[in-house]
């Protein structure tokens, strides 16, 4: 295959015959089209005499608009097919299997697309395209198993989209996620619609620590900014259906920011079907989703989208607790992972041909891509709302986080706070009326903790309490309305220096 690459010219098709192939093949020639006979009968294996894996990629193309069609590449240590630095590229029905990094990859790469193709056992994940923005990308009718992560896109956005594919037995579904180890932090402007995503929570799949900690999430976006998440089929996930959450990269936490999540349907998840973990950033918003349990609780009433409510952040610690102990146990001596020599082939089934492999050269899109309506804003979804830069920077002491970690604390926290109190003061008012019969206290009481807000606010005015009018009025409504006063100043101030 490599001295058939070294001959062609531009436009040229290097169609390979059925074999196997013990190469790495390196691309340097730009616009060719390199296309297997048959899609499981062209077999590059990367391993020596002895059943070694010992080459490092099947492909590694340096040369813009390369087209690779209808083969097989396994047992690589490092990846499948690698296009990287370039303009311009094409997968379409390929399968990748047990590579020791990536299955099909594009990194620091613009304009391209993966289509009718399978990525199974590698430890990383399945599918990526990272560090781009804007990636001008799609990937689409593609299938992923048996990989740490079945599409990991570090810092890529912008023109971005993953629709229409089947993303299985992974350890974890699709994440999009923001990383210091590579260019272009944070990641942002990643569509990702009507997939089906469903029981990734394969603890046998080989995986990395990093990917092993997400283990359970369908898609999760950590600490991405700016993406559309809509119209997915979710479900049978160990952990959470959806999860929008932040994430520590090189001693800096990143927080996830102005996502948009609706129309989706999710169900069967072990803790939650959506989840927001704290401390997030603004604007992430739920709606119409077909989901029962969320955390925090009443998702898609405190961060319903179109509204402001979503600009106050919040969020739930439990999600950000768990994958911070999952991450130290994983980084120490004691985590162990299958190894990715050893995942079964996948299934012939998974691997249809090419329709004609004597077609002539096609175009690096097989459809019309990028959709115009996302152009004018430089490859953010249109559905997504807009935020300054200091939105895309990690959690630190500047102007803007102050004003989020103040807004998560008045528009969130201290509201529990509140009501903690009126709880907390009734309580000890009941139990130190003497004049109150054991019975009528104990229906006081009950009545304080059963009914959420309704019952404090009915003792107070109701139940003859000793506190002072003006006490309780301010209370029940002073302190609430104070809240709320200050939200909405924080609110427009820190829309005012994003």
């Amino acid at each position: 295959i490599q001295a058939a690459v070294n001959a062609a010219n531009q436009s040229d098709i290097v169609l390979v015959a059925k074999g196997v192939y013990h190469e790495a093949v390196d691309v340097k020639t730009p616009c060719i089209t390199i296309r297997g006979e048959d899609r499981m009968g062209v077999e590059l294996d990367g391993r020596d005499a002895s059943g070694k894996p010992v080459l490092p990629n099947a492909f590694y193309v340096e040369a813009n608009y390369v087209i690779i069609e209808n083969m097989t590449a396994h047992h690589y240590v490092g990846n499948g097919f690698f296009w990287k630095g370039v303009t311009g590229y094409r997968g379409s029905y390929l399968t990748a299997y047990d590579l020791g990094d990536y299955g099909i990859y594009a990194r620091t790469s613009n304009k391209g697309e993966f289509d009718h193709s399978l990525a199974s056992g590698s430890p990383d994940s399945g599918f990526y395209i990272g560090e781009c923005f804007p990636c001008d990308a799609l990937i689409t009718d593609v299938h992923s198993e048996w990989n740490g992560l079945g599409y990991s896109g570090t810092n890529a956005g912008g023109n971005l989209v993953i629709k229409d594919s089947v993303w299985t037995k992974n350890a974890a579904g699709i994440v999009p996620n923001t990383l210091l180890s590579e260019g272009l932090a944070p990641q942002r402007g990643a569509t990702i619609k009507d997939n089906q995503v469903y029981d990734n929570n394969n603890e046998d799949a080989p995986a990395f620590e990093s990917e092993r900690t997400v283990l359970g999430v369908g898609i999760g976006l950590m600490a991405g900014n700016q993406n559309y998440v809509a119209r997915n089929n979710v479900h049978d996930q160990g952990l959470y259906g959806i999860l929008v959450g932040g994430i520590i990269t090189k001693g800096q936490f990143f927080v996830a920011s102005n996502n948009v999540v609706e129309q989706n349907t999710i169900k069967n998840s072990g803790v939650a079907d959506m989840a927001l973990s704290a401390p997030t950033g603004p604007g992430n918003c739920f709606s119409d989703n077909k989901a029962k349990a969320t955390l925090p609780p009443l998702l898609e009433v405190t961060h319903a989208c179109g509204t402001p409510l979503p600009k106050v952040g919040g969020g739930d610690m439990g999600p950000t607790l768990l994958l911070y102990a999952r991450d130290s146990y994983n980084s120490s001596p004691n985590y162990k992972s299958r190894d990715w020599r050893t995942v079964p082939p996948p299934p012939a089934a998974l691997q249809p041909n090419m329709p004609d492999v004597n077609a002539p050269r096609g175009d690096i899109f097989t459809e019309p891509f990028p959709l115009a309506a996302s152009l004018p804003r430089n490859g953010i979804p249109p559905q997504v709302p807009s935020g300054g830069p200091s939105m895309l920077q990690p959690l630190g002491f500047t102007a803007y986080t102050i004003f989020q970690i103040l807004l998560a604390l008045f528009g969130n926290f201290l509201f529990f706070t509140l009501y903690a109190a009126w709880v907390a003061i009734a309580l000890w008012e009941i139990a130190h009326r003497k004049e109150l019969s054991t019975r009528a206290q104990f229906g006081w009481g009950a009545l304080v903790l059963a009914v959420p807000i309704v019952g404090p606010i009915v003792y107070y005015f109701a139940g003859k309490s000793q506190l002072s009018r003006n006490v309780r009025l301010g209370l029940v409504v002073g302190a609430p309305l104070l809240l709320i006063a200050i939200t909405v100043v924080l609110v427009v101030l820190a829309g005012m220096i994003q």
